[in-house]
């Protein structure tokens, strides 16, 4: 019988022990329910601001109520845009010069003004359009190579002298060969240059 009281005397401690377990749960069970719930409030008040706040725009008003300006519309298609003038351009230009040069030491800066002075750059622009073409300087620099290399093979052949200025004749004849070329290239058959 004593063991009988033994056995009862554990089974009313277990079932303290376990009852004590469940409160226990059930009380984070309930703390658990309660911070989602508020999650779900929070959740739901800031969905409401963010509908006011697009509500509000929507009316032409920011988050505060102020009223805001609307944004301009772009320009129609049909207007055409002005282009810059010459003098414009001009204008640009010696600003967008002079702002770099401030940053170069006085000696680049220096050298950038006789560079860039106007009638350096007209002569190096005719230049560039008419004597100085890449097409001439490539045909006259290969066959400067190509006919020296034949002049001196066959002069050495031969036991001739040269007197050094082969290479510059070779170069001209080259240069007026690549400059045919490059107009018969874009005044008859009409392509332009790269």
């Amino acid at each position: 019988m004593a063991d009988n009281e033994r056995l009862g005397g554990a089974k009313v401690e277990g079932a303290e022990t376990l009852s004590d377990s469940a409160g226990e749960l059930r009380e984070a069970l309930r703390n658990n329910m309660e911070a989602e719930s508020k999650k779900h409030d929070r959740v739901g008040e800031l969905e409401q601001a963010q509908h006011e706040v697009e509500r509000a725009f929507e009316k032409g008003h920011d988050a505060r109520g102020n009223k805001t300006q609307q944004p301009k519309q772009a320009m129609p298609a049909n207007k055409p845009i002005k282009k810059a003038t010459k003098r414009q351009k001009q204008t640009e230009y010696a600003k967008t010069l002079k702002s770099i040069q401030k940053n170069m030491s006085p000696t680049e800066r220096t050298f950038s003004r006789v560079i860039h002075n106007p009638v350096v750059e007209a002569a190096s622009e005719v230049a560039g359009k008419t004597i100085a073409r890449p097409a001439a300087l490539l045909a006259g620099s290969l066959s400067s190579l190509i006919l020296t290399t034949i002049v001196y093979a066959t002069a050495k052949y031969y036991g001739y002298v040269l007197s050094g200025s082969e290479w510059i004749a070779t170069f001209i004849i080259g240069w007026v060969i690549g400059l045919i070329i490059d107009w018969i290239r874009v005044v008859i058959l009409g392509r332009k240059a790269a």
